[in-house]
């Protein structure tokens, strides 16, 4: 009777880790990455581990928290495949891959960090040796790419949360390989990886280092149901291609969040923007960006140029464009609130009516030194033939570049134009030649707007405005020009 007491017991506690792991999954479970044997020591490698922990999550659909306890995890590993049976010459591996899972956490703590392997193969390398392989551009030939792959790949999921840890893609310690797709190296090694996926939100990461994308959101739904993502108090920053990509989505909330020092670090390849925006899964519509920074980066802050991409907003953001643009708009229905723009914008959208246009409101654009360096471009806006971009409260103020260069047509009717209300123009700069002109504006219209030409040698310099005709503009009165003769401070 005891033993056939003891074998039940037996029974009973098999059939509970049964249950655990393949049986119950309605039961929502926590389990520690250090459960699937991780050691986060820094010096084992523990990639296996956290595929383990996927592969977990993935059978019993979610329902439950994975914890990154503290520490640094090694991850990522490379197979030399030779290029044999349609594959790449190193093909890399995702770190931890979830698919079609529901209330799910991935939780890390303080001081949890995952962080790349050295001397992982990225771009083009010789199949058959193994060696780099110098290719040109345009180089898509499959069987010599060498990629790394994601390190956290969501797809088709929903109700997940995301927040408090770190994850460095080390490109500083990356063999690079010769060139793979149009320009640089179009190759996977992403922090975050977001496919079809729902009620999303990422909270306090740092993710930084990677050799093409800090995060990616790449949705296609064909519904017009809004995704619900949001991304709060995260650093995206020295990634090599993008700090992050949203090639497709309906709406996104980002806060409190930076991406800065785009390819900056050991790998770039272009665009090289802090935020890419670019409808190429699916449309894109109702984007969110508050108390964001775009700083540093090797391309654009923020560009927005291609693709059926509509609908972003911006308040409070810094744009802070050293090697190039601080923002390029091309799409429309771009809104930006109070924000600090340091160095160039460039284009805006043409539009056809003025809910589509580029609009300005209550910003301030000035040519700001970053650290030392002076910002990218000639002028604070430069714009040629777009309809109806509009600044209404905005500030511009030129130390050493031009205020302006924005032209439109002579066709253009009066609500065409350029829009400026309420705006100050104040100009301190005499190192151009005498009889330059320090901001051209043709084809706006104006109303209540102020140049200020601050210097007081700027009146003997006959420094003016170029507004070539002036019945190309249409002043709507209260507009002033003020040349200061007292020295200013």
């Amino acid at each position: 009777m005891i033993l056939s007491f003891n074998w039940i017991l037996i029974f009973f506690y098999t059939s509970l880790f049964v249950n655990d792991y393949d049986v119950n999954l309605n039961r929502f479970v926590i389990k520690d990455i250090k459960y699937f044997g991780a050691k986060g020591d820094g010096k084992s490698n523990d990639q296996i581990a956290f595929e383990k922990a996927a592969a977990y999550f993935n059978k019993r659909g979610g329902n439950g928290k994975l914890i990154i306890s503290k520490g640094t995890y090694l991850i990522g590993k490379q197979t030399f495949t030779k290029g044999h049976e349609g594959k790449p010459a190193y093909e890399g591996a995702d770190v931890l891959k979830f698919k079609n899972i529901e209330n799910f956490t991935l939780s890390g703590q303080k001081g949890s960090k995952l962080k790349y392997i050295k001397g992982l193969k990225f771009g083009s390398f010789d199949p058959s040796t193994g060696k780099v392989f110098s290719s040109k551009r345009n180089f898509v030939d499959y069987k010599y790419a060498a990629f790394i792959g994601h390190c956290i790949n969501f797809e088709n999921c929903k109700n997940i949360k995301v927040n408090d840890f770190e994850i460095d893609g080390n490109n500083q310690s990356i063999s690079l390989g010769g060139i793979y797709g149009d320009v640089g190296r179009q190759l996977p090694h992403y922090g975050f990886f977001i496919k079809n996926c729902r009620k999303l939100i990422i909270n306090n990461v740092d993710v930084h280092h990677f050799a093409l994308d800090g995060i990616s959101i790449a949705n296609s739904f064909n519904d017009n149901l809004r995704d619900e993502i949001e991304i709060i108090n995260s650093k995206f920053s020295f990634n090599g291609r993008q700090g992050f990509s949203w090639i497709g989505g309906n709406g996104l909330v980002i806060k409190k969040s930076s991406f800065n020092n785009t390819g900056k670090a050991s790998v770039a390849s272009p665009p090289g923007a802090g935020v890419d925006i670019e409808a190429e899964v699916g449309p894109i519509n109702n984007g969110y960006f508050e108390d964001c920074e775009f700083i540093n980066n090797n391309g654009c802050g923020l560009v927005a140029d291609n693709g059926d991409s509509k609908n972003c907003t911006f308040k409070n953001c810094t744009f802070w464009g050293v090697s190039a643009w601080s923002i390029w708009i091309n799409r429309p229905v771009f809104t930006f609130i109070e924000c600090n723009i340091y160095g160039s914008f460039v284009h805006g959208f043409n539009a056809s009516n003025d809910v589509a246009a580029t609009k300005f409101i209550n910003s301030k654009f000035e040519d700001k030194p970053f650290e030392g360096k002076p910002v990218y471009g000639k002028f604070l806006i430069e714009s040629n033939g777009r309809k109806r971009v509009s600044f209404s409260g905005c500030s511009f103020i030129a130390h050493q570049k031009k205020l302006c260069w924005v032209q439109g047509s002579s066709s253009w009717l009066p609500e065409e134009k350029y829009q400026f209300s309420n705006c100050n123009f104040l100009f301190k700069n005499v190192d151009y030649p005498k009889g330059d002109f320090i901001a051209l504006i043709r084809s706006i219209q104006y109303k209540n707007c102020t140049f200020k030409f601050e210097h007081p040698l700027a009146k003997s310099m006959g420094y003016w405005l170029n507004s070539c005709c002036g019945n190309l503009n249409t002043d709507l009165g209260g507009n002033k020009t003020i040349y200061t003769t007292s020295k200013v401070d």
